[in-house]
């Protein structure tokens, strides 16, 4: 049975899945990070890890494309790089896409419609006819807003201003050292500047399952969504028809943060007519969509 493999690889972990020709789902593999900017030999080894695995549960010979979103390859100017790599290493067609642009076609093919993602960084891309626009998608140095690595260091940086103004058992400290088990600011502090911006990001989650109740978490979770939600807004003034736009939602913060993603979408729909869907799950199977479209 003929099939293609999809590669969703991000800053956080790499999932993959093998996809035949009749839409069946005939296996899937993960493995560590996978942004190319950041760390690009790990990220060869991770693709090679998950590519190996399918192509072992599957035959070889059947596999038809390879086709991986690969966060950073964009930025890095890597894709080239990267398909040569694998074309090399597997004998199989290569396609090399970023991330944002993989998910782009599981939510809409090459149809009109606005896809933002707030996973460990965001970014908002919009897709109308030929016209592809962005907005955002910096890193987490000059941009990022919205994203788990942007939420927690809000978070943190709320708890020094709390410090300056000798509130060492303000709201939001109080978060930072229940939730994530430290004794004292001065250890959460220490500990931040050691971590990674993946370790940095996956504090999010915990944050926003302990801090429902906390109106300093709330408020950074509004400042993050109003970013988000201004950049949307910004997307939408881009496109030249009048008709409601689709936007699809993904990445770890939108799905699993429902107070930032009502307020994402409260705020636009308030501005603009859109259809909200969210997109679940890895955006791997964006290449049923890719082959249909560009190999048929």
């Amino acid at each position: 049975m003929q099939y293609q493999i999809g590669i969703d690889s991000g800053g956080t972990h790499v999932e993959a899945e093998a996809w035949a020709e009749d839409g069946t789902l005939l296996g899937t593999a993960s493995a560590g990070p996978g942004n190319s900017l950041l760390n690009y030999e790990q990220t060869l080894v991770n693709l090679g890890t998950v590519i190996e695995t399918l192509l072992n549960q599957n035959k070889v010979h059947e596999c038809q494309l390879i086709l991986a979103g690969v966060a950073g390859s964009q930025s890095a100017n890597n894709q080239t790089a990267i398909e040569a790599y694998l074309l090399n290493r597997f004998s199989i067609p290569v396609r090399i896409i970023s991330d944002a642009d993989l998910a782009m076609l599981k939510g809409f093919g090459y149809n009109s419609g606005i896809l933002v993602i707030a996973g460990t960084g965001s970014i908002v891309l919009g897709q109308e006819g030929p016209k592809r626009y962005r907005i955002g998608g910096w890193g987490h140095l000059l941009g990022d807003e919205g994203g788990a690595y942007d939420i927690v260091k809000r978070c943190y940086q709320q708890m020094t201003q709390e410090l300056n103004q000798q509130l060492e058992t303000g709201p939001m400290t109080t978060l930072i050292l229940t939730a994530l088990n430290y004794v004292s600011p001065t250890e959460a502090i220490s500990d931040f500047y050691q971590m990674s911006r993946q370790q940095i990001a996956a504090q999010a989650r915990i944050l926003a399952e302990q801090g429902q109740n906390n109106e300093q978490f709330k408020s950074v979770i509004e400042v993050c969504a109003n970013q988000l939600a201004q950049q949307i807004q910004l997307m939408r003034e881009r496109f030249l028809t009048d008709k409601p736009i689709k936007i699809a939602l993904t990445g770890s913060v939108l799905t699993h943060n429902q107070l930032l993603k009502h307020h994402v979408e409260e705020q636009v729909a308030q501005k603009s007519t859109v259809q909200f869907v969210t997109l679940e799950g890895s955006n791997a199977a964006g290449v049923k969509n890719f082959i249909l479209e560009d190999f048929k």
